[in-house]
């Protein structure tokens, strides 16, 4: 229970309890507490105490301010033993001491585990600025198969060690956080002694304390306001995207993962979200000399799209017929009821030019327990393109996807997000915004009214013996038929095989108008099929390659 008291020197101590609920500004890592209070100032110097705070209070981010005629002469943090003042009264130094050293030790193991923080943070960095490079994605298209090749085997030992790096840091911070159990047990222990030597019953409550030192020329009213940072707390971003086969758009809801340990429940608080990560170091940073040498990763920036797939689902685009009798009674029901509001309906935003803050109007009780709460953000519409895919060589399954344009408009952090069609859950996929792709295809399931098939046309594949080399030449046919009431878009995949060996030669004989990757080997129709109707596509190539050699071919 937050507590005000106002001390005057040489003065009894008057106390009242303040009924304030403080304004939390969450950041991702870490959170802003707003609190203040109207006191009555003595003339003179008076000393505020803000009791029964949080427990990770930063001593070195704690303002203060406030309306009236006075001087803000100090801010103090402090952490109060009842039991040690007593043992203090009574002139036992020895617990005294015993408290400082701990204290130290507490203080000490904390900038361990920042610095380890900061590690981690730089490690995760890199291995997104490793993981997004446009090489090892297949997008380049002056890069060699070698190049591409080097380009792997450098990021599979990078990625080694950096999660080799970060296992390292995890097991230092757990044995750290294990040494801060030890201590704070050992506090507790020692209270309990104290209690049991001077017989004062049950162990009282360590309090965690501000203390804002005032000079006031004469009495008067005035209110301080208290702004301080705490790090046990933070959001973490999720989404949930719809896509409803009666609707055009697919809707993203944005929402948050609140947690808090901070030894306070927050009761009917108004939080303010921000992408802030007051943790992140934002040092400028500087270049160092740069000497040529042989570098086998070149910088690309064409953009292209990518497919973020869902495990597939019974439940999806054939389902909604078996649902038509279930949703008319829904309607019907709804009808004659009030419907909803959402919480996002809520929520404000207001960006500048380095983060975003989400202002939530409602009041939320999020418990210091360390686990998830959620709190909608906002709803978006996104551009969507209903589109399906096919990858007959490798089953003759066809996936309805949602194709979106424009998610990074609405997207500021990374996260996870759960897809629905239909109101049936079909997977989930993780939204990286900050890339290179500017689409993202999102699979929604296998729809059975549209089959394809992919067979190979034995009296086209030949195999003939010239002077040194043996020549292959290989024909496949893929067929579509749309069985729907409704024109279809669909893109279908394949490939060719690709020689690491320069005396093997792939030769493009027939490929349908397919548009061809000659990194990855990957081929790409993109077709139109009218209702009830089918399309046939041809793919041949050849393969020479001397005699001597042993090819392997699907």
């Amino acid at each position: 229970m937050f507590c005000l008291t106002i001390v005057k020197a040489n003065a009894a101590e008057t106390e009242k309890q303040s009924n304030q609920n403080p304004k939390k500004l969450l950041f991702t890592q870490g959170a802003q507490v707003h609190r203040n209070t109207l006191v009555n100032l003595v003339a003179g110097q008076n000393t505020i105490i803000f009791s029964g705070l949080e427990n990770c209070i930063n001593a070195a981010a704690i303002q203060a301010s406030g309306n009236g005629n006075f001087i803000i002469a100090d801010i103090q943090h402090e952490v109060h033993y009842p039991e040690f003042d007593k043992a203090k009264l009574n002139g036992d130094v020895r617990y005294k001491k015993l408290l400082k050293q701990v204290n130290d030790s507490l203080q000490e193991l904390n900038y361990l585990i920042e610095d380890i923080t900061y590690k981690s943070d730089a490690l995760s960095t890199e291995k997104n600025v490793l993981l997004n490079y446009s090489l090892y994605k297949g997008q380049s298209k002056r890069d060699s198969i070698a190049s591409l090749k080097d380009g792997l085997t450098y990021l599979r030992e990078k990625l080694y060690n950096i999660n080799t790096e970060q296992l390292k840091l995890k097991r230092e911070r757990e044995k750290l956080e294990a040494k801060k159990t030890i201590l704070n047990e050992r506090i507790v222990n020692v209270s309990r002694e104290l209690t049991n030597q001077n017989n004062t019953g049950e162990v009282e409550q360590v309090d965690y304390r501000i203390l804002v030192h005032v000079i006031a020329d004469q009495a008067t009213q005035a209110t301080v306001s208290l702004n301080y940072y705490i790090t046990n707390a933070g959001w973490t971003p999720s989404y949930d995207l719809r896509a409803i086969s009666s609707e055009q758009n697919v809707k993203l809801t944005y929402k948050a993962q609140i947690h808090q340990e901070s030894g306070i429940d927050w009761g009917s608080v108004k939080l303010v979200l921000s992408t802030a990560n007051p943790n992140r170091s934002y040092n400028i940073p500087s270049l160092s000399p740069w000497y040529l040498g042989y570098n086998p990763y070149k910088q690309n920036n064409n953009k292209d799209s990518r497919v973020l797939s869902a495990p597939a689902s019974g439940a999806g685009y054939s389902d909604k017929a078996k649902k038509a009798d279930d949703y008319d009674l829904l309607e019907k029901e709804q009808e004659q009821s009030v419907v909803a509001q959402n919480a996002y309906e809520y929520t404000s935003v207001s960006e500048n030019v380095i983060e975003t803050e989400y202002e939530i109007k409602l009041n939320y009780n999020i418990p210091s327990d360390g686990k998830e709460h959620f709190a909608a953000i906002m709803v978006k519409d996104l551009k969507t393109n209903y589109r399906y895919k096919a990858i007959p060589k490798l089953n003759n399954n066809v996936y309805l996807t949602a194709v979106l344009s424009d998610w990074e408009d609405a997207i500021t952090m990374g996260g996870e997000a759960s897809i629905y069609y239909d109101g049936s859950y079909v997977g989930n996929t993780s939204l990286v915004p900050g890339g290179t792709e500017d689409t993202i295809q999102l699979s929604l399931g296998i729809d059975k009214n549209i089959a394809i098939k992919r067979q190979k046309i034995k009296e086209k594949c030949s195999q003939k013996v010239l002077d040194n080399d043996i020549l292959h030449q290989y024909t496949y046919e893929i067929t579509m038929k749309n069985s729907r009431a409704t024109k279809i878009e669909i893109e279908v995949e394949d490939q060719l095989p690709l020689a690491q060996d320069k005396s093997v030669v792939v030769d493009r004989k027939e490929l349908s108008g397919a548009k061809y990757d000659e990194v990855t080997g990957i081929l790409k129709w993109r077709s139109t099929i009218q209702a009830k109707d089918s399309k046939k596509l041809t793919l041949m190539y050849q393969v020479k390659a001397p005699k001597y050699m042993s090819v392997a071919f699907n």
